[in-house]
């Protein structure tokens, strides 16, 4: 099974986070600072240094920097500050979702991808520290239906398995990973089907691999290039996995890519300005 290539599709230096909200796909190019829509063309919504992950909220986008979350207002295209982090130099943001209550769990990397310095923040009214030791923080999901949370930390090739209490907003224990280090390449983003199945993106692995519950892969969708970021179920039944990739040392990739799946995915949570 072989996802297409979005010919309409810009380069990008690290395409990442893509999010379905109101019929557009969002999505961001880490390195190249930029968050972007597509709805048959491309558009740059907004600009800064780095920006890690984007998730959708009531009026638009709030977004990661090196060391802040931030709001985009489509409506008034304005920009607020939420929150931020006093972060060592060597640390940035990574990685970001929202669980179905509205809190955003962000996670950080150490920049050199070698120590773990790295932690996973809950925020709400304020930020609370939920893992830490991590050296790049990737992929958060959650099963709803098995109050199950899904958790990567790249270098370790494993996908780590929580028990989730759904009413908290909070981790109750941990249960064994799914090993994954036989597959090419380091698991990155990943998002579920409305069956409870993974789809995990592999970086230098030209693929997302399809997971079911219980830890065994069932399918590899193949994508035409080695960096493969993040996916996001979209269009109007949600069949259609949407992927990031990321452009390679030869400048080959870092575009979007797409697949008609016979299962459809889940929408994208939104944060609740509730909490603050």
């Amino acid at each position: 099974m072989k996802a297409k290539l979005i010919r309409s599709s810009t380069q990008l230096k690290l395409g990442e986070s893509p999010v379905w909200l109101n019929g557009v796909l969002y999505y961001v190019d880490i390195l190249g600072g930029k968050i972007h829509s597509y709805n048959g063309s491309v558009k740059t919504l907004y600009s800064d240094k780095i920006i890690p992950f984007i998730v959708p909220c009531n009026d638009g986008l709030v977004f990661g920097t090196r060391d802040s979350i931030r709001h985009l207002s489509l409506t008034r295209m304005e920009v607020e500050t939420l929150f931020t982090l006093q972060l060592p130099e060597n640390v940035r943001f990574n990685d970001g979702k929202c669980d179905k209550n509205g809190f955003l769990f962000a996670g950080t990397m150490d920049m050199n991808e070698k120590m773990p310095s790295g932690k996973l923040y809950r925020f709400g009214s304020e930020e609370e520290t939920v893992l830490e030791s991590i050296t790049i923080s990737n992929g958060t999901i959650w099963d709803p239906d098995i109050e199950t949370m899904y958790y990567i930390d790249s270098p370790t090739r494993k996908i780590r398995v929580f028990d989730y209490d759904m009413n908290k907003s909070a981790i109750i224990s941990e249960r064994k990973s799914f090993d994954v280090s036989s597959f090419a390449g380091v698991p990155d983003g990943m998002t579920l089907d409305s069956q409870g199945n993974l789809y995990v993106a592999f970086y230098g692995g030209n693929g997302i691999i399809k997971f079911n519950r219980s830890g065994e892969a069932v399918k590899k969708i193949f994508v035409g290039t080695k960096n493969v970021t993040s996916c996001i179920f979209g269009d109007d039944d949600m069949k259609t996995l949407y992927i990031t990739t990321a452009s390679d040392k030869i400048n080959r990739g870092g575009h979007l890519y797409k697949f008609r799946n016979d299962i459809p995915g889940i929408p994208s949570d939104e944060f609740k300005f509730l909490h603050q």
